[in-house]
């Protein structure tokens, strides 16, 4: 499943790029398409508060004008953590859905640089092991805001970015915040 869905994004992607120019409505408008790969630190708070460090993957969708821009973005984080006393065992699973703005500054014809807001929604599950007994557990969903920041390389239609998002789950504390890093290779005009 997961093949197939990356297979037809990029196909998409393909086939937007030949195309991107009948889209552009206003000069210095356009859009771009990045598959992401990277990693998220998160905060759990069983069996004892810790942070714990996943991979991730998805995609973002930008389209605007530089100096504002929206965003969309679905990634999705799974990580296995193995304890010595009950539960032994413990899987997570999360969706995450952005939906946001971006201001661009670009430097020169190549470099770039971001900031990033909105909101996230996130839903997920748990599952835990203890004596051989596994118990699933549903997480509620959960709406929280991001911000972040994003450094680039454009190469005519590709781009290349690195960056990194804070999603604030408690303002008091923000050791108990989401922190995810991500490097992406985009498409698009």
């Amino acid at each position: 499943m997961k093949i197939q869905i990356l297979t037809a994004f990029l196909a998409l992607a393909v086939s937007s790029v030949a195309s991107a120019r009948q889209f552009t409505l206003v000069k210095g408008s356009g859009y771009a398409i990045e598959p992401l790969y990277g990693y998220e630190t998160v905060y759990r708070s069983s069996p004892s508060p810790h942070i714990a460090t996943r991979a991730m993957y998805g995609v973002r969708l930008s389209a605007g004008v530089d100096l504002l821009s929206g965003e969309a973005e679905y990634s999705r984080a799974s990580d296995t953590e193995t304890f010595s006393s009950a539960p032994e065992k413990i899987y997570h699973e999360d969706e995450n859905y952005k939906l946001g703005i971006r201001s661009t500054y670009r430097f020169n014809q190549y470099f770039f640089s971001s900031a990033r807001l909105g909101a996230q929604a996130t839903k997920g599950f748990e599952e835990s092991t203890s004596s051989g007994v596994t118990t699933r557990k549903e997480k509620d969903l959960k709406y929280n805001p991001y911000a972040g920041a994003q450094v680039g390389l454009k190469l005519g239609v590709f781009s290349v970015n690195l960056s990194a998002t804070m999603v604030f789950r408690d303002y008091s504390d923000l050791s108990k915040n989401d922190v995810q890093h991500t490097l992406s290779f985009g498409v698009g005009y």
